[in-house]
């Protein structure tokens, strides 16, 4: 796997695990965690190449966790 590719993976990860340890809490908040847990690792990116895709990763799970309440026509299941 390329560095990248693994770069990528991570990024997801960051901001997919992140939402899911803290669903409650708005993405302002959890921010500089998510922050200080990329930059614990030197040899990655710098936090602001990769932020809009760790908050676009972060806001995917908001995505479908409604698309699973609501099914895909965006209507509600239980009527």
């Amino acid at each position: 796997m390329a560095r990248s590719d693994s770069d990528h993976t991570l990024v997801l990860s960051l901001g997919r695990n992140g939402r899911a340890s803290y669903p409650e809490r708005p993405w302002e908040e959890i921010e500089p965690v998510l922050r200080r847990v990329w930059e614990f690792d030197g040899r990655l990116r710098a936090w602001h190449d990769v932020r809009a895709d760790v908050q676009a990763a972060w806001q995917s799970c908001d995505l479908s966790s409604t698309l699973g309440r609501r099914g895909r026509s965006g209507f509600s299941r239980a009527a």
